[in-house]
């Protein structure tokens, strides 16, 4: 890894968006980086607004929030809204999910549509699982971390009950970002 990441995850409280920051961090960890993480939820736990920032360096973390989101990944509009700023300008790359989040015209940034929701809804009957395979497709497409360091921190830090369909929604995941050109 040459330079220091941070990466802000944002959505609605629900939506998994605390635990993918946190299984981001932990995969980042196992790779042998450093990592700082931290979360925040709205006025309300379940669909009041939340985020989960990842800093991750291959040294020490001097600051342990993001200040300028190398990566922004969005799982709401209202969430997208607010945290778009918080993203480097050119050199910054926004995931959203094209069924909750309408890109700003005229941003910077380069955006990347994965369509987690739709997928998870198509191949595991629900929405649930989307956060997971959004997560996959980020780590696919950047290597933040190393899939194979996703995959068993997916496998050991998942509810138990989620645990089989958090793992098919990481390899749904991994389909879809592997083949993205950076």
């Amino acid at each position: 890894m040459s330079k220091d990441r941070q990466i802000l995850l944002c959505g609605l409280g629900g939506q998994g968006v605390v635990l993918a920051g946190s299984l981001l961090g932990q995969a980042c960890f196992a790779d042998g980086l450093h990592v700082s993480g931290t979360s925040s939820y709205g006025s309300e736990a379940r669909g009041g607004e939340c985020r989960a920032e990842v800093v991750v360096s291959d040294k020490p973390v001097a600051f342990p929030y993001v200040t300028a989101a190398d990566i922004l990944v969005a799982l709401s509009q209202a969430a997208y809204v607010r945290y778009l700023p918080w993203t480097v300008g050119c050199e910054g790359l926004v995931f959203f999910d094209p069924l909750s989040v309408t890109p700003s015209e005229g941003a910077s940034q380069r955006h990347i549509g994965i369509p987690a929701a739709e997928r998870a809804e198509a191949a595991l009957g629900a929405r649930l699982g989307a956060n997971i395979v959004m997560l996959g497709a980020v780590v696919a497409a950047t290597g933040v971390a190393g899939c194979d360091s996703l995959r068993s921190t997916v496998a050991e830090r998942s509810p138990a009950r989620f645990r089989e369909l958090n793992l098919r929604a990481l390899e749904i995941g991994f389909e879809l970002g592997r083949p993205i050109s950076l």
